[in-house]
């Protein structure tokens, strides 16, 4: 990374840090409805889903990505595929609470601007979490449809989504949409399956650059033993042995990688 590149993020990092606090009480709000609704339905993900609550409410509201939660089909927004499918809680509950904030400000203000277009088709809201991995109610898995355009793709199992990204990106570049990115999220644990890893290859072979991966990096995953016991590496490892650029933090206290883009 040269060092205007480092001075651009800084002085982007010290923009956006004014909002953290907020950003933060968001989260909060996020991660108690994953809570409450996996607790009511006594099924789902939640491990999974809450550890990539900072990583998508900061891609979300950081300006990074290009998207409107009211007209998620625009053609020049950026597209976003949750790899792992199964932790499609951390969707239905974060598109809840902006739709919420969205229904306050509109009762506020009155204000045409905070409507959603077809809300009852298209608006996920707190009272569809009710009905998550119920007949009728919200899918089990991630799919893109009615409420959920936001998604890009359907998935489901760990790794599903990584190869449609990585189309996607393709076909995006091979339509001369400059400017139009992929963002995936994963957790370590999902990126075992070597189809990631033919991913990872293909991507860099295509010079897929407008394809990001956000990866939960925690060491944990469904079973009792870190993922670091029976796999080997890091995200420099994984990644950057196929030729991509990675970048991430350390929490030094824990020695645990949290998020890192890709």
């Amino acid at each position: 990374m040269t060092e205007n590149h480092q001075e651009k993020i800084g002085k982007r990092y010290n923009e956006l840090s004014q909002n953290f606090a907020h950003w933060e009480k968001i989260k909060d709000l996020i991660d108690n409805t994953i809570d409450i609704i996996l607790n009511y339905r006594q099924s789902g993900h939640p491990g999974g889903s809450r550890s990539k609550v900072h990583a998508l409410v900061t891609l979300l509201l950081s300006g990074e990505m290009r998207w409107d939660i009211r007209h998620p089909e625009k053609r020049f927004g950026d597209r976003f595929v949750l790899s792992g499918g199964h932790t499609i809680p951390l969707i239905y509950c974060t598109l809840a609470v902006f739709n919420e904030a969205l229904r306050l400000k509109y009762r506020q203000t009155k204000d045409a601007r905070y409507l959603v277009p077809k809300a009852d088709e298209r608006m996920l809201t707190w009272e569809d979490l009710l009905k998550f991995r119920r007949r009728g109610g919200l899918s089990g898995h991630a799919e893109m449809e009615g409420k959920t355009l936001f998604l890009k793709f359907n998935t489901g199992p760990s790794g599903h989504g990584s190869p449609a990204a990585a189309g996607e990106a393709m076909a995006l570049k091979r339509a001369g949409a400059q400017g139009v990115k992929v963002f995936a999220v994963e957790g370590e644990a999902g990126l075992t399956p070597g189809v990631n890893h033919e991913m990872m290859n293909s991507a860099w072979g295509l010079g897929l650059d407008n394809l990001y991966f956000l990866v939960d990096w925690n060491d944990f995953g469904i079973d009792d033993q870190p993922v670091s016991k029976v796999v080997y590496g890091s995200p420099d490892d994984w990644f950057g042995s196929h030729g991509w650029r990675v970048v991430g933090t350390q929490e030094a206290a824990s020695g645990r990688m949290s998020p890192a883009c890709c």
